[in-house]
């Protein structure tokens, strides 16, 4: 009986030795997978997140450069002429585009369809670059309201469902093919909420902002609003 019990007694030992051993095994292989796994996906996103780093910040300093050309260029007074640059016209009246908004501001806080003319022609001549590759909006508000709104959007074909009417959830969308991009200009009542709404649905956005003053002109007073 006592060899029988020694018997027992080692084969248990040895039993135990063994799964300790497979467990150490096995605690070690989802160490060492779960550090390859990380490794490879570091990787793999590496150079990707690099990349759109680096788009980041183009499409920053270009958009930047873009308002303030928008800014600081001239434009003629009467939206129906245009400048020249090859034969130019020594009669044609010229003004900055900011000067002409704020006095055509002035004096009823409204933006007249010249002066909208303008805001778009050059809008529309100066992120010419990207047009076809990116969608914009361009905005001037004040504290009260937006006083203008511009949006370039790309123009795609979208399938309906013929029973809901609504776009069907999974398809292939192509762009549209007589007119790939529209133009609007949205109703000056639109809110902060709408565009940042706007702005959480179209996703990862890239946004420049310029300080001009706005004059409002009330009785006798001038009325200075940012």
């Amino acid at each position: 009986m006592s060899a029988n019990k020694k018997l027992w007694h080692s084969k248990t030992r040895a039993h135990s030795r063994a799964q300790a051993a497979v467990t150490d095994a096995l605690f070690l292989l989802i160490i060492v997978s779960s550090l390859t796994g990380f490794l490879f996906i570091f990787a793999a996103n590496y150079g990707k997140g690099i990349s759109d780093q680096v788009n980041r910040n183009d499409n920053f300093e270009f958009a930047s450069s873009a308002l303030k050309t928008i800014m600081y260029q001239s434009t003629p007074r009467d939206s129906n002429q245009q400048i020249n640059v090859l034969s130019p016209d020594p009669d044609l009246e010229l003004d900055y585009l900011m000067a002409l908004v704020k006095e055509d501001y002035a004096d009823d806080q409204v933006l007249s369809d010249n002066t909208k003319r303008n805001l778009a022609r050059s809008t529309y001549l100066v992120m010419r670059p990207v047009a076809d590759t990116q969608d914009y909006l361009f905005a001037i508000n004040t504290a009260q309201k937006y006083v203008f709104v511009m949006v370039w959007r790309t123009n795609f074909d979208v399938q309906l469902d013929p029973n809901t009417g609504k776009p069907i959830r999974f398809q292939n969308v192509g762009l549209n093919a007589g007119e790939t991009h529209e133009l609007f200009f949205c109703d000056p009542k639109l809110s902060d909420n709408a565009v940042q709404k706007l702005f959480l649905r179209v996703g990862n956005t890239v946004q420049a902002q310029a300080l001009i003053n706005m004059v409002e002109f009330t009785g006798k007073a001038f009325l200075l609003t940012q």
